[in-house]
C-alpha cells in the first residue's frame, strides 16, 4: 500500500522570518509534505519576470528559503498557486477585458460578489490562460518543487454553503439564484456557447434544460485549463505532481463553482472539507471523502483546523477521513490556529 500523506497548507509569509523553528515544528507535528503558498492573488511571493509580483515579499524571494529548509528535513514541497482569483490592481488595470462578467453585464472589477477581493479571470479566454500557464512555467523552471497545486481553480460561487449565507445577507435555509453572482457572460463566453449550442446564454432561463447545458459548458472550460496545466507540467518534468484544492464534494463543487473535478487529469486532489461551512458535524468529513473516492481519484482530505476545537474532534476528523478511503490528510493551515491542540494534531497525524 502506498504511503499516506500527512501535509499542511503553509502560509509562507508567516513562517519565513523564523524559518528553522517553523519547519522543525511542522516536522514535529508529523508533516512529510507541504503545500507552500507561492503565488497569491496579488502576485508571486518571489521576484518574477513574467507575473505581477505581490507587495508581500518587498523584493525578496520568500519561497526559495522555505523550500530549501523543508528539503533539508526530507519533506516534499508542492507550490501552492492561486489561479483565477486575481485581485491585482496592476493586472486588472492593464487587462480589464480578461476579467469575468456577471449576468447583469457587470465586471467583477466593478461589482465583486461577496467580498472586495473577488476579482476573477475568465477561464475561457486564451490570453489570461496563457498568462497563468506562463507564470507557472517560470515557477517550475526556477524552483525544484515536487508538485504544483492549483487553488481558486473555478468561477465565483453561484451559491454559498448554508452557514456562510447569513454573512452576506442571504437566507441560510434557502438556495436562491441571483444574477449578480452568476459568471461569466463576457463576449468570449457568450460567443463560444452560441457557436456550440445556438443560443445566447443571456436568453437562458435559470433552471431550464438549457441552463444545465450552460453550466456544463462553463465547467468544461475550467476542465480544459486544468488539462492544459497538467500536460504542461508533465512535459516539463513527469515527476512533478499535479493537484488542486477543490470544494468539498464532486456534487457541491459542480453546483456551486463549476468544478467537475472527478474528471480532472491530476495526480491527486485535496477537497476542502470544511464541515461547519456546510452546517455539518465532524463526521461529515468521512461522507465527503467517500463521495470523492467514488470518482476513482486519489483524495487527500483537507480539514480546517480552525473548526476542530477539541482533542476528540481532531482525532475524529482524521480517523473518519482515512476510514472512508482518503490517502492522506492536508491540514489548513500552518501556523496552526489553536496552538493548545498541538499535541492532539501530532497524535492524530501519527496514525495516518
Amino acid at each position: 500500500m502506498a504511503r499516506r500523506v500527512r501535509s499542511f497548507w503553509v502560509n509562507t509569509s508567516a513562517i519565513v522570518e523564523n524559518l528553522e523553528k517553523h519547519v522543525a515544528e511542522l516536522e514535529y507535528l508529523g508533516a512529510d509534505e507541504l503545500f507552500l503558498l507561492s503565488i497569491v492573488g496579488e502576485g508571486t511571493l518571489y521576484p518574477s519576470k513574467y507575473f505581477v509580483t505581490s507587495d508581500q515579499p518587498k523584493g525578496r524571494d520568500l519561497v526559495g528559503p522555505v523550500l530549501a529548509e523543508a528539503k533539508k528535513h526530507g519533506m516534499k514541497v508542492h507550490a501552492w498557486i492561486v489561479a483565477f482569483n486575481r485581485p491585482s490592481n496592476v493586472l486588472s488595470s492593464a487587462h480589464r477585458d480578461w476579467y469575468a462578467i456577471n449576468r447583469n453585464g457587470e465586471s467583477c472589477i466593478d461589482k465583486p460578489s461577496y467580498v472586495s477581493s473577488y476579482l476573477w479571470l475568465c477561464p475561457t479566454q486564451e490570453a489570461p490562460a496563457e498568462y497563468l500557464l506562463g507564470g507557472i512555467h517560470e515557477l517550475v523552471e526556477r524552483f525544484d518543487v515536487d508538485g504544483v497545486h492549483l487553488d481558486y481553480i473555478r468561477l465565483p460561487d453561484v451559491f454559498l454553503p448554508e452557514a456562510l449565507r447569513p454573512t452576506y445577507g442571504l437566507d441560510r435555509d434557502k438556495e436562491v439564484y441571483r444574477p449578480q453572482f452568476d459568471f461569466c457572460y463576457c463576449d468570449t463566453c457568450r460567443k463560444g456557447f452560441r457557436r456550440d449550442h445556438g443560443i445566447d446564454p443571456l436568453e437562458i432561463e435559470f433552471g431550464s434544460k438549457s441552463w444545465y447545458t450552460w453550466v456544463s459548458w462553463r465547467a468544461d472550460r475550467i476542465t480544459d485549463f486544468v488539462s492544459r496545466f497538467h500536460k504542461a507540467i508533465k512535459a516539463h518534468d513527469r515527476a512533478i505532481e499535479t493537484s488542486a484544492a477543490v470544494f468539498a464534494t464532486p456534487g457541491l463543487s459542480y453546483r456551486y463553482v463549476f468544478q467537475r473535478w472527478g474528471v480532472w487529469p491530476l495526480d491527486h486532489l485535496e477537497p476542502m472539507i470544511y464541515h461547519e461551512y456546510y452546517g455539518k458535524p465532524v463526521e461529515w468529513i468521512g461522507e465527503a471523502v467517500a463521495e470523492g473516492v467514488s470518482t476513482g481519484k486519489k483524495i487527500i482530505a483537507g480539514i480546517l483546523l480552525g473548526f476542530l476545537r477539541k482533542t476528540e474532534d481532531v482525532q475524529k476528523a482524521t480517523d473518519t477521513a482515512i476510514e472512508k478511503g482518503a490517502q492522506g490528510i492536508c491540514c489548513f493551515a500552518y501556523p496552526i490556529p489553536h496552538p493548545e491542540l498541538r499535541e492532539s494534531i501530532r497524535s492524530a497525524l501519527s496514525g495516518v
